[in-house]
């Protein structure tokens, strides 16, 4: 093998370094593939974020959440402007901030309700996977080796839910069984 390598001119460590460049340089392109959608979010996001910051250029948030969530242009540009000229959402903006686009009239409002709910759904839905994930990496370890699927299946619902039951309740509608 080295005979080959001095034929081509070339050392071991140049043939490893171009292998890691090249895994590296694929990495990277994974990743521009993968992340090129938050580019296109960010804006929205930022925007939902403060709906009421002096600097927003409307037409090209509307244009940006149009293209997005397949909305009217024109729609939402004029519930941008209508928005931030609402005196009653910016008081409540600053006291309510985390319920503001739950305040927002659905006849009012409609396109850019559908726009904070759509981008919330997208966060809560990844974390819920994320976490589902985790979860799953906890409950299938090497110690639950023979677990079957419909066993994982049952953890992972227990694992997921946000159920909670009231024992205090259940035991006192339970009828107790009496010695004779």
């Amino acid at each position: 093998m080295n005979s080959e390598l001095a034929r081509q001119g070339k050392t071991s460590a140049e043939l490893n370094s171009a292998h890691y460049i090249q895994q590296v340089q694929s990495i990277s392109s994974e990743f521009d593939k993968r992340f090129n959608d938050f580019a296109s979010v960010e804006p929205v996001a930022t925007y939902m974020c403060f709906p009421f910051a002096t600097d927003i250029d409307v037409e090209d948030i509307a244009f940006k959440m149009g293209a997005l969530f397949q909305l009217d242009t024109t729609a939402l540009e004029n519930e941008i402007v209508s928005l931030q000229n609402d005196i009653e959402m910016k008081s409540r903006a600053t006291t309510e901030r985390e319920k503001l686009w739950g305040l927002l009239l659905e006849e009012k409002y409609p396109n850019i309700r559908r726009c904070a709910f759509n981008l919330s759904a997208c966060f809560g839905s990844t974390y819920l996977c994320e976490s589902a994930f985790s979860y799953m990496k906890i409950i299938k370890s090497k110690y639950r080796s023979t677990m079957t699927d419909d066993h994982l299946l049952a953890c992972m619902r227990l694992a997921t839910t946000c159920y909670y039951p009231d024992y205090k309740k259940l035991a006192a509608s339970s009828q107790c069984q009496v010695s004779h």
